[in-house]
């Protein structure tokens, strides 16, 4: 009998006093606060970061852009500066969703961005009316020699 209640009393677990009690009470809410303090923490971090790339999605975008216009649109067709023009208004109209929201350095990195694309269709177009230009040069010169024999033989008659 002896070693029953031995075994029946590491079985049981002491009575705590009320001290003991509340403070292992005290204990369990902290942890739970702590928990949810987390969570809401993590949460509001992940809004956060969320509302910043949307923000900045724009502005990325166009990044992309500019740099692929820099290194290739010396090789662009007329068709595909089309695409690039599409592409930079769906860019515009996205950012004007955060008009209101973008820094002065933001607005100077946008305007240094929409530059350089600047930049670059306007050699393009520069080479096409060079292009166009000399074409017109050309035919003009085969306009006045024609015109010029369509006189001498008219003279010569």
């Amino acid at each position: 009998m002896l070693l029953y209640l031995g075994a029946l009393q590491n079985a049981v677990p002491p009575i705590k006093t009320s001290k003991e009690f509340v403070f292992e009470m005290r204990i369990i809410i902290f942890n739970k606060k702590l928990h949810v303090l987390t969570i809401t923490f993590c949460m509001s971090l992940v809004f956060c970061l969320l509302a910043c790339s949307t923000k900045q999605g724009p502005i990325s975008y166009l990044e992309d852009l500019a740099g692929e216009v820099q290194a290739n649109g010396s090789n662009y067709s007329e068709e595909d500066w089309r695409a690039v023009a599409n592409e930079l208004d769906a860019i515009e109209s996205e950012m004007e969703q955060y008009k209101g929201e973008y820094t002065d350095d933001e607005l100077k990195k946008i305007g240094r961005l929409k530059g350089i694309l600047l930049a670059q269709y306007t050699k393009y177009s520069i080479k096409s009316i060079k292009g166009e230009v000399e074409n017109t040069i050309t035919e003009s010169e085969g306009l006045i020699d024609g015109f010029l024999k369509g006189f001498s033989s008219d003279s010569s008659q």
